[in-house]
């Protein structure tokens, strides 16, 4: 089966894009800033910029995929609220653009989404409650969203959360923990932030195993729910680093140009009960991340 991925560039999207590559898929990587480090006989790279839609199409009639997975976006939280233009630009209009070419040419269609959409007052987010984002990425993000359960074509929207692991894209709170901890470096954590961190290669194994099964729907592929401090020591356990260098920090004390939710853990228990990915246990992802970070080595 041909699949598209947009955005393979970034974390998700390159693991996607490998993952889906060793399944024997013909896959189109698609990317426009940054590379793709990536090279099998079944993946072919393409250089676009989904805002440009005449391009785009053109990738669409040549590939003609079966399936599209839609990834590419600016994820800069304080980057959009500084540049709303641009974050409606990518977010919004690059969507739209997929969406609009997915149903002329695929049968498919998957969208990447985000914990971003929810508000955070009260966490543990299912996928019926009703999103209420708190800045302009969680917003053009949502605009997504709603473009893709808009379509006549069959869809799936996936929300993750913290998204982490080893591969390109920016850097990810993992690798910042890794890069710091090994060196034995101290780094403050946030006790009162709350997230449902999602390691990127099971979550490219949970969207493998719904575009295979042709789920549609809303689904929160995360893990399970705890602040950026409980992830920091979890992932210090797992690598064997010193704890003593996890100082404990609050929202207050950071200065961010955007609102960031204070909880915005994410439930999983449907999609836990639809799939069988595991993709919630840290103790696995954890793992899977460790012997990403040594295989690359790290």
């Amino acid at each position: 089966m041909k699949v598209l991925v947009t955005g393979a560039s970034s974390l998700p999207g390159y693991r996607t894009a490998l993952k889906l590559a060793d399944k024997g898929y013909q896959v189109f990587a698609l990317y426009f800033t940054h590379d793709i480090p990536a090279s099998k006989e079944n993946l072919t790279k393409i250089r676009v910029d989904i805002t440009n839609y005449n391009n785009l199409s053109k990738v669409f009639e040549q590939c003609t995929p079966k399936a599209v997975i839609h990834m590419a976006a600016y994820g800069d939280v304080d980057g959009c609220e500084r540049n709303p233009a641009l974050a409606w630009e990518v977010n919004v209009k690059g969507t739209i653009n997929v969406v609009n070419l997915a149903s002329k040419h695929s049968e498919y269609l998957l969208y990447l989404s985000t914990d971003y959409v929810f508000d955070g007052v009260k966490g543990g987010y299912s996928e019926y409650d009703a999103p209420k984002p708190v800045n302009h990425y969680g917003l053009t993000k949502l605009c997504g969203e709603i473009a893709v359960l808009s379509s006549s074509l069959k869809h799936s929207v996936v929300r993750a959360s913290s998204i982490y692991g080893i591969g390109p894209g920016r850097k990810n709170f993992a690798k910042f923990l890794i890069e710091k901890l090994s060196c034995g470096e101290s780094i403050r954590a946030l006790t009162d932030q709350y997230t449902s961190p999602t390691q990127a290669s099971l979550l490219a194994d949970a969207i493998a195993e719904i575009i295979e099964r042709r789920h549609t729907g809303i689904f929160h592929v995360v893990g399970e729910r705890m602040s950026r401090y409980e992830f920091a020591l979890r992932l210090a356990e797992t690598f064997n680093f010193n704890k003593n260098l996890i100082n404990e920090a609050r929202m207050e004390e950071f200065e961010w140009f955007a609102a960031r939710p204070r909880d915005s853990s994410l439930n999983f228990n449907f999609a836990r009960n639809t799939l069988k990915t595991d993709f919630y246990s840290t103790e696995k992802a954890l793992k899977v991340l460790k012997r990403e970070y040594e295989g690359a080595g790290g």
